[in-house]
């Protein structure tokens, strides 16, 4: 029986869980999902904790029954909001017989790097060297084997808030489960989106989820920059809603029904809601509302990008993700004209759930299940080994009873 593994997407409207096998290096079984909607967070709290843990429960509940297994060790994506990125320089002497740079030498660097104190409330989940510096030659590529006196680079630590794992914690804890690491979406997702080749340089990943967008600047394999916009896909729904004074689940029917630059004339869109009948209202109302909130997240996002020190003159690789307005029909194009740059939308196939709304979910999976890979050295420190070392220290316990 092929290994099964498991994770848990915390999004902004929903938590999904998923359980998948691997079928080769670039291929995989989904044996199990689960889907559960909840009310979400705002900043860094969830809206309803209680809520939130229902959901937790009952989404892998879902995965485990369709699955028909049990879980044993379950990973977490943490979103955008409770996290936390630091870059900080740090160097190294080469000290081996042979003057190469070794591995050892790659986390000598990393560890000076790490001489500084953690922001307040918040634990280290990766440390990623940015670009390596060996006097000679700048790459973004661990110069092992180069020969050198010393290497520096400047390292990408990404922190989880300690308030959202006690959160999530509690929630496992009524599953009988606990994390096994926990894992950065905006990098797990930017790496999962975006074609290795394209993040050479700097390459930019657009998430518009339901409650909000998050805009992540990736390098190679490392996350330099990541912010977050108060603006998603469920205020397009509420700008409906409230324009046309309908309930919320009508309009974000309407929205998702929307085709971006049609040329609708005067036609008349019949929207039918549940206990009223159809309601018969003018295309150019609804065109109104969507492209005005369209063009106000437009010009955040693109406020957000220059800040961020996104050189837009030299048409970086920028990707859109996310179920907020990915999967409404011409929304890339739209973009693209507003900002100014091309856009693209791209989600890996997956057998399963293959779309952009599940994007993060899949991409969470993939960093799991490529964790150990030797291209992927020095994603994961800190946290997963201290949850593989205490899990050692629990199974000699055990085993000595």
């Amino acid at each position: 029986m092929k290994h099964n593994t498991a994770i848990l997407d915390i999004g902004s409207s929903k938590v999904i869980c998923l359980i998948c096998s691997a079928e080769g290096r670039d291929s995989i079984t989904v044996r199990g999902a689960g889907v559960k909607e909840y009310d979400g967070f705002v900043g860094n709290r969830f809206v309803d904790e209680q809520q939130f843990a229902n959901a937790v429960v009952d989404s892998i509940a879902m995965a485990e029954g369709e699955a028909r297994i049990r879980i044993k060790d379950l990973s977490v994506g943490v979103p955008a909001s409770f996290s936390k990125l630091v870059l900080q320089e740090g160097s190294a002497e080469v000290t081996s017989r042979s003057g190469r740079i070794t591995a050892d030498t790659i986390d000598d660097l990393i560890n000076d790097s790490l001489s500084f104190e953690y922001p307040a409330g918040f634990e280290l989940m990766h440390s990623t060297p940015v670009e390596f510096n060996t006097g000679e030659t700048v790459t973004s590529e661990p110069p092992i084997g180069n020969t050198a006196d010393s290497v520096s680079a400047t390292v990408s630590h990404v922190f989880v808030d300690s308030a959202f794992k006690r959160v999530v914690s509690d929630a496992l804890d009524r599953a009988g489960l606990a994390a096994d690491m926990y894992i950065n979406v905006p990098l797990s997702s930017s790496m999962f989106v975006i074609p290795e080749k394209e993040r050479t340089d700097c390459a930019v990943l657009i998430d518009v989820g339901a409650k909000q967008t998050d805009i992540s600047l990736i390098r190679g394999s490392a996350l330099i920059a990541c912010e977050t916009l108060a603006i998603g896909g469920a205020n397009f729904a509420g700008d409906i809603a409230y324009g046309l004074r309908i309930p919320n689940t009508a309009a974000e029917n309407v929205k998702r029904r929307y085709v971006y630059s049609l040329d609708y004339q005067d036609s008349i869109d019949i929207i039918r809601i549940e206990g009223r009948g159809a309601l018969r209202v003018e295309h150019a109302v609804i065109q109104y509302i969507i492209e005005e909130r369209t063009k106000q997240l437009a010009s955040h996002i693109l406020a957000l990008m220059k800040e961020m020190g996104v050189n837009m003159k030299g048409k970086p690789p920028i990707y859109l993700t996310g179920g907020g307005i990915a999967l409404m029909r011409g929304s890339c194009e739209y973009l693209e004209k507003l900002i100014g740059a091309p856009i693209k939308v791209r989600m890996p196939w997956m057998p399963r759930l293959s779309s952009p709304n599940y994007a993060s979910a899949f991409s969470v999976m993939d960093f799991v299940m490529h964790a150990d890979d030797e291209d992927n050295v020095g994603r994961l420190v800190g946290m997963v080994a201290e949850s593989k070392f205490i899990k050692k220290l629990k199974g000699l316990f055990e085993s000595g009873r």
